[in-house]
């Protein structure tokens, strides 16, 4: 499942919790669910039963719309 941000100012950003998922193809890797939240790039953190993604915006695609649109992403999966 790919996430991504595309209506955010830039630095802005999103924390999910994904019940059942166990790994991201990017971001950076995080300790724990505190080193998550002070992260200032997309990271992930897998706790116990869930994996935690913070997406931060690089800003791009919150005035453009559509198909082409910019924006950032993490692909999760189970």
């Amino acid at each position: 499942m790919v996430l991504r941000l595309s209506e955010l100012d830039k630095g802005s950003w999103v924390i999910f919790e994904l019940p059942g998922f166990a790994t991201a193809a990017s971001g950076t890797p995080q300790d724990s669910l505190d080193a998550l939240r002070k992260a200032s790039a997309t990271s992930y953190y897998k706790g116990k039963d869930s994996l935690w993604v913070k997406v931060v915006s690089n800003g791009q695609g919150a005035r453009i719309s559509g198909p082409s649109a910019g924006g950032t992403s993490i692909d999760v999966s189970r």
